[in-house]
């Protein structure tokens, strides 16, 4: 029989932490304690094949020991987070394989063991007790083994004499002499192990010691006289409890079948591949629970990869959790002939390209995948030319073919990011239509915040599927292979597993939706129709001035060196203003600038925030020097880099999955970020023009957030100053200061507009003091008062952080839900800025939600011959007009755009025209 295995949870936690490097997942969760216990746990299984078992972890709670002794385990440093974080994991794996796990609040891992051990003993069975904690050896007997089994040392009876000098029953009273410090067993001073084994050896035991203690010379003896009580203490602390109440019995300690879902599930989030694949394809399988378990635990065999190439067509069958499905590549023209029958009756399908690049206004389709249900996918190469590649169908032929069905808007097409696919088929003359699904921002609308939104990401949360990434096929860095160059053989896998994939998230995500009616229609009514106005305002872009942005720089270059002269003239000597090491040297080194504060990398930090905080010239002028440079870098000479040669158009890409609230941002370049209320910015967007006979229209929302405020919040005095028309900010500080409308000064409008505004952000009193320079009772009372004139705003922010508490999200005007992980974080900052967050993003979410319906039905009132939709920056988008028609527009736009919505305050939206953008904001 094999014997009754008792693992040391704790041991296993700890020393697979520090044995193995920093491993985690695409999501940041560390994973090297889980894969190490978990590995080593599989190993002790697979060697001992026991039929009963149980982990045994200590917990938090304090211990009887804790209140003998104060000094318990104090030295101990607090456990690092990215362990922390794997506990729970850990737990919930090793229960999930099946293995008796046991935490017992107020007692050690020791303590469960021990009485776990000696009634195992009673009853006849051999135990073995995996742990590196020597206390355990006083638990040896004839029928109880210790072993590390890290080390594969067993320690019998003799092997703890071998080790310690003394024997299993004398252990308590050798690590009671010698102490313990890292338990807080202080021991007697002067006796050390050997001294405390010669002892025991000598006198039995430490009652024998202490009859005899007149007889012990020296200082030995004197410590003992004088250490009698803290040897009582450490004796009953070093002593592991054997009789604990425990509602267990040898039969509970039964191994059992593995939990398969949520093996699924945790492997997935986990991103423990190998494992994973293992559920799916189990060789050998056995009925022995130990077997099932060890299987579920340690293997890796990987899903079939071999192609059969048969008549130049490949068909790979996958059975694993997405369902059986089978893969084909299309090579030949019987082939094509086959999938087009298909491909032209369809009525719905999933589409995704394969390119050589992922900037899509320079990549090529090198192949696409198609999806018509969850059972085939299929690959049609086109494009692959490595050496020995075979024969593929005439790309251009087979665009021909598929370009009415793809123009189709009656056959709907399910896609990953639609809006990439759709740019990649622009390139090839096909203009996408019938956009019906896109699982990208299916997932976005479901929980902007529960996971990126890749497929890969998407797969493993909705699916419990890892698919096959691109490095994989590709490889990484330097030798990452483009698309064109991967073997037929593994690019037609990948690519079908796309399609397949993006058709199995569509059938969740669809019902999932569903389960909340205004969340399908978010989808169906908002995202995807601004993903496809965005693909052509992506492909319009904006025209710059380029000697306009070549001379800009100049004069940019010219300021950062006279910035970069002052300083290093106020330094009293040369260095590098680029560098924050040398300007950390410079300010509280050789300057003795006070409010130096040093980082974990021993130089001082140099962050914007400790800069705006030193009272001296030369911290402003950094500033400006590192202002200027980031504006030189990102715009002018940016802005010359991405501009297209032949058009001198600039194509900004749009993302609508990335932010929490649904607010779209930019990249490449990113035109959110120009600041607009300075000079410099202004001068930023004088370089973005309209070409001749032509001209910019900018619609703006006036302060749309502020009406979205009256609007939640139905505050009456809020909402009377909007239906009234009248200067908000200056309606504020009337009521907040008790003035008449027509005594607000300016500086009061300023401070009113900055409590009106912040308030939305979650401002704080030290916000206002830092922000308005007031003291902190002049901040107290204005907020008090501004509350006590504007009720209904303080009962909303009181009513959304409760809604938001309860619920664990907030919503917008169309029900989109904005969840809010962080409500009830322990930690206060992080608790008080998720409180900000869920008053704010009501509002912003909704806004976000208003710009994108305008920007829908804008689009369809738009003359195409005569107007485009270029840009949208934060409420304002920006048109390029005829010129002949540009006044009229202006009109019709701002009607449709104020009446996209209806709000219990009008909507308003300011128009203006220019031939620069500058001119129309």
């Amino acid at each position: 029989m094999p014997p009754f295995v008792l693992v040391d949870g704790s041991y296993f936690l700890f020393r697979a932490y520090h044995a193995l490097p920093p491993l985690t997942t695409s999501t940041g969760l560390h994973t090297n304690a889980i894969r190490g216990a978990i590995s080593a746990i599989q190993k002790l299984m697979r060697r001992v094949q026991p039929t009963h078992m149980a982990v045994i972890f200590d917990t938090p709670e304090p211990t009887f020991r804790h209140v003998l002794s104060p000094i318990y385990k104090g030295d101990r440093p607090s456990m690092p987070e990215d362990l922390a974080e794997q506990i729970p994991y850990l737990h919930n794996l090793i229960r999930a394989l099946g293995i008796p796990l046991h935490v017992l609040p107020g007692a050690e891992a020791d303590d469960i063991i021990g009485t776990l051990a000696k009634r195992a003993e009673k009853e006849g069975h051999q135990v073995l007790i995996s742990t590196g904690d020597k206390d355990m050896a006083q638990l040896v007997t004839d029928k109880v083994t210790l072993e590390d089994s890290f080390k594969d040392k067993p320690m019998d009876v003799n092997g703890v004499f071998e080790k310690f000098g003394v024997w299993p029953n004398q252990i308590i009273d050798y690590l009671t002499l010698m102490g313990d410090a890292s338990d807080g067993i202080m021991g007697v001073p002067g006796v050390g192990a050997k001294t405390a084994a010669k002892l025991l050896t000598e006198y039995g035991s430490i009652g024998g010691i202490l009859e005899n203690v007149d007889k012990i010379k020296g200082k030995v003896g004197q410590s003992l006289k004088d250490n009698v009580e803290g040897i009582t203490l450490d004796h009953q602390l070093a002593s592991i409890v054997c009789d604990l109440e425990l509602n267990l019995t040898y039969d509970d300690l039964k191994l059992c079948d593995p939990n398969v879902p949520e093996l699924r599930r945790l492997y997935t989030e986990l991103e423990f591949r190998n494992q994973l694949q293992s559920l799916d394809h189990p060789n050998n399988p056995n009925n022995s629970a130990y077997k099932k378990t060890s299987q579920v635990i340690e293997q890796s065999a990987q899903a079939p990869s071999e192609n059969v190439i048969e008549d130049q067509a490949v068909s790979t069958s996958v059975d694993d959790q997405l369902g059986q499905a089978t893969y084909h590549t299309v090579l030949t023209t019987a082939d094509w002939e086959n999938f087009f029958k298909r491909f032209s009756t369809a009525t719905r399908f999933a589409f995704d390209t394969e390119t050589t690049s992922l900037d899509y206004r320079v990549a090529e389709m090198v192949g696409f995948s198609v999806a018509f249900d969850a059972k085939d996918a299929y690959y049609v190469p086109l494009a692959h030319d490595y050496e020995g590649a075979p024969e593929q169908l005439n790309r251009d032929d087979v665009i021909a073919q598929i370009k009415p069905i793809l123009e189709n808007p009656q056959v709907e097409k399910i896609g990953h990011h639609l809006k990439y696919d759709a740019h990649i088929l622009e390139n090839h003359g096909i203009h996408l239509q019938g956009w019906y699904f896109d699982t990208m921002l299916a997932s976005y609308v479901l929980n902007a915040v529960a996971t990126r939104h890749g497929m890969d990401d998407v797969a493993r949360v909705y699916l419990s599927h890892l698919t096959t990434t691109f490095e994989q096929v590709a490889g990484k860095g330097a030798k990452q292979k483009t698309f064109n160059q991967i073997e037929i053989e593994t690019a037609a896998h990948y690519a079908a597993e796309d399609a397949h994939v993006t058709y199995r998230l569509y059938e969740v995500l669809d019902r999932k939706l569903k389960e909340t009616a205004p969340l399908i229609d978010i989808l169906h009514k908002v995202e995807m129709p601004t993903a496809s106005v965005l693909t052509s305002m992506e492909e319009n872009g904006i025209e710059l001035d380029l000697a306009f942005l070549d001379q800009l720089g100049n004069e940019f270059s010219e300021t950062i060196q006279n910035l970069e002269k002052q300083i290093i003239e106020i330094a009293g000597e040369s260095f590098n203003v680029s560098s924050p090491k040398q300007v950390g040297e410079i300010l509280f080194e050789k300057m003795g600038i006070k409010g130096g504060k040093k980082t974990a990398t021993g130089q001082y930090s140099t962050s914007e925030s400790i800069l705006e905080k030193i009272d001296h010239p030369i911290a402003q002028l950094i500033l400006e020097y590192r202002g200027l440079t980031k504006l030189k870098s990102t715009y002018t000479d940016g802005l010359l880099k991405q501009a297209n040669d032949g058009t001198h158009r600039v194509h900004t890409s749009y993302h609508q999955a990335l932010t929490a609230t649904g607010r779209l941002s930019s990249t490449d370049p990113n035109l959110q970020n120009i600041p607009v209320r300075e000079e410099i910015g202004r001068q930023i967007r004088k370089a973005f023009i309209a070409p001749k006979g032509r001209v910019l229209l900018a619609a703006d929302y006036s302060q749309i957030e502020l009406r979205l405020m009256a609007h939640f919040s139905q505050d009456e005095a809020l909402v009377d100053a909007f239906n009234h028309g009248q200067d908000v900010h200056r309606r504020t500080a009337a009521e907040v200061l008790n003035v008449a409308l027509e005594d607000v000064t300016h500086d009061q409008r300023r401070q009113a507009k900055a409590v009106n505004f912040g308030l939305l952000y979650g401002m704080s009193e030290f916000g206002l003091i830092r922000q308005l320079g007031f003291t902190r009772e002049e901040s107290q009372n204005y907020i008090k008062q501004y509350f006590h004139r504007y009720p209904g705003i303080y009962e909303y922010m009181q009513r959304t952080r409760q809604v938001a508490l309860e619920q664990g999200y907030v919503e917008t005007i169309t029900g989109r839900r904005l969840y809010t992980p962080d409500i009830d974080a322990r930690n206060m900052m992080i608790r008080k800025a998720a409180e900000r967050a869920a008053i704010n993003a009501p509002l912003q979410g909704s806004a976000a939600e208003i710009i994108k319906m305008a920007m829908i039905e804008v689009d369809k009132i738009l003359p195409k011959d005569q107007a485009k939709l270029l840009l949208q920056v934060h409420d304002e988008l920006v048109f390029e007009v005829d010129e002949a028609i540009a006044d009229e527009l202006a009109v019709k736009i701002a009607e449709t755009m104020q009446s996209v919505v209806k709000l219990s305050v009008p909507l308003v939206v300011e128009v203006g025209k220019g031939l620069n953008w500058d001119e129309a904001h």
